[in-house]
């Protein structure tokens, strides 16, 4: 990806848009490109926190490891959406692992350049703390998610929040493997096979591989412990 692209790229994307020219183009010069294959390690929990990136085509999974070797999927992270952001205030190690769930091109940058972009523009920063919010409100849902509901219900949440993403609609294509959403629900594939079929036969969805048709909205919330809304 040379320089015109790298700058076409980050016009395109809200978080950076907004920089004047002249720093879009310090930024887009301090980038590295790096391709990843499905499966590659980008960033590690030992490693020092002095970059941040941005999934510039392709799939990043960002997940922790339990001392039982399991994993346990955080976010799925697809085209535009910057990861390691904690390097821009913490020059500490990384607090979770970064892999590529697909062939992917990610863009490297220091942290210095988008902390001296922020330095420059404060709305830069209040992007940043939305994006921050974003994720805590993520994280923080998931965990009572995992604590609190079993499996079916879990499972149940997971697909109203795809079917909830704008635009909203009652037929959901994921775009990760069931392997890959075993791991953000905290099951195996096997549990994960059996609670989809339990949903099926409470007439609440179908799923065929990847594709999931919603038929009772109101009933699946009821199943996930949320209301009507999906919240």
């Amino acid at each position: 990806m040379d320089f015109t692209a790298r700058m076409v790229m980050l016009r395109s994307l809200p978080f950076f848009g907004g920089l004047p020219e002249e720093r879009l183009s310090r930024l887009a010069r301090g980038a590295q490109v790096a391709e990843h294959a499905p499966g590659s390690l980008i960033a590690a929990r030992d490693q020092a926190a002095d970059a941040f990136h941005l999934v510039a085509a392709g799939q990043v999974k960002i997940y922790r490891m339990g001392p039982d070797g399991r994993e346990q999927t955080l976010y799925v992270l697809g085209q535009g959406e910057p990861f390691c952001l904690c390097s821009l205030v913490d020059t500490g190690e990384y607090p979770a692992y970064a892999a590529a769930l697909t062939q992917t091109r990610v863009l490297t940058f220091p942290a210095a350049s988008l902390a001296e972009a922020a330095r420059q523009d404060p709305e830069v920063l209040f992007d940043l703390l939305r994006l921050m919010c974003r994720r805590l409100k993520d994280a923080m849902a998931m965990i009572e998610m995992l604590a609190l509901r079993d499996l079916p219900s879990r499972v149940a949440g997971f697909l109203l929040h795809e079917a909830n993403r704008p635009p909203v609609r009652d037929k959901v294509r994921l775009s990760i493997s069931q392997r890959e959403l075993a791991k953000i629900v905290g099951a195996t594939p096997e549990a994960l096979s059996r609670a989809l079929r339990r949903l099926e036969q409470a007439g609440l969805i179908t799923a065929r591989g990847r594709d999931v048709d919603i038929l009772d909205r109101d009933g699946l919330a009821r199943e996930a412990g949320l209301g009507p809304d999906g919240e």
